[in-house]
């Protein structure tokens, strides 16, 4: 059907997949899938790493993701807590952000865009992911629940600023640095952009600081583990959730409480609750239906599903009227 094969045509320039193998789905799957969107009218979607790794970003649970590989990342705490910590992050960032800045979005987030547009994402999408992969695909209604990596924040005087400009400061700070760096690719590519360096390189490393105020921290725009969600969007999430018929989360496990309150807000309501997850995930017995499926295939396919369907429905309507 057209939607899959333009969905697979927009996602060829991705970077190497790292998702795990995962189980094909079975046409009984997707049956109940495809009745679970179909039942709802303010269906909302919780997307999480998993959705990403076929665009080239690491994920932190699966059996190759950072944790897997024993990585920690930064946290709050110690990012506010010593320059030197600021130092390490942002020159293993300033790497990182050379590939993660190429990924695209994958057939996964192309078919969701393609779900809202045709109204069976009726209750908006929330993702934990800082990666942009959801706008960029073109998906209208997305919190980005835990922030997104292309934006920089100052911790002092509050101003917002792109992350390309930053980048591009860096790399003047640091242009012997850099250019030892040119064209290699880091040795481990870790989840939101992190690279692993050794001590010594990244005590090399400059920082620069806030040009708003002249001389304030610079922060990415994301909520480091251990650090607090916006109230603003925790208040829409909850009420995202609040409002919701029916839940989809798409590969997460659900680990991150700020996920997980928001699937048992749904759930306690009596909505049912649909895992497209390659894994087990926190929420298991909470859902109604859970396929062990890679999302890059089962999305497109579903939609697929919906819009011959829909014009199917069309086209006996317009055979009725005929008559």
């Amino acid at each position: 059907l057209r939607v899959a094969s333009s969905l697979r045509g927009r996602s060829a320039h991705t970077l190497r997949s790292l998702a795990p193998a995962a189980a094909p789905v079975t046409a009984s799957e997707l049956d109940a899938l495809e009745a679970h969107v179909r039942s709802a009218s303010r269906l909302v979607v919780l997307t999480g790493a998993g959705i990403s790794t076929p665009s080239g970003i690491p994920d932190y649970r699966s059996p190759d993701g950072s944790y897997s590989r024993g990585h920690k990342p930064i946290t709050h705490a110690e990012f506010v807590r010593k320059a030197e910590n600021r130092q390490r992050y942002w020159a293993r960032s300033f790497i990182g952000f050379e590939v993660f800045s190429r990924s695209r979005p994958n057939a996964a987030h192309l078919a969701l865009a393609e779900l809202e547009r045709g109204g069976w994402i009726g209750g908006g999408c929330i993702t934990q992911n800082v990666d942009g992969l959801h706008a960029a695909a073109g998906m209208r209604d997305c919190l980005d629940l835990h922030g997104r990596i292309d934006a920089v924040e100052c911790l002092d005087c509050g101003d917002r600023s792109d992350r390309a400009v930053l980048q591009e400061r860096l790399r003047a700070a640091n242009r012997e640095w850099a250019a030892r760096r040119a064209g290699a690719l880091p040795a481990e590519l870790r989840a939101d952009g992190d690279a692993e360096l050794t001590a010594a390189e990244t005590a090399a490393f400059s920082v620069p600081s806030c040009e708003a105020c002249g001389g304030g921290t610079l922060k990415p725009a994301v909520t480091f583990f251990g650090g607090s969600v916006p109230v603003e969007d925790v208040e829409a999430a909850r009420e995202a959730a609040e409002r919701a018929d029916a839940m989809l989360v798409v590969g997460s496990s659900v680990q991150v409480y700020s996920a997980f309150r928001l699937v048992r807000a749904v759930a306690e309501r009596g909505a049912p609750v649909a895992l497209l997850n390659n894994g087990p995930t926190r929420a298991d017995a909470l859902a109604a239906l859970h396929l062990h499926c890679a999302a890059e295939e089962v999305l497109p396919a579903l939609a697929s599903r919906l819009l011959a369907r829909r014009d199917a429905d069309d086209a006996e309507v317009l055979i009725g009227h005929s008559f």
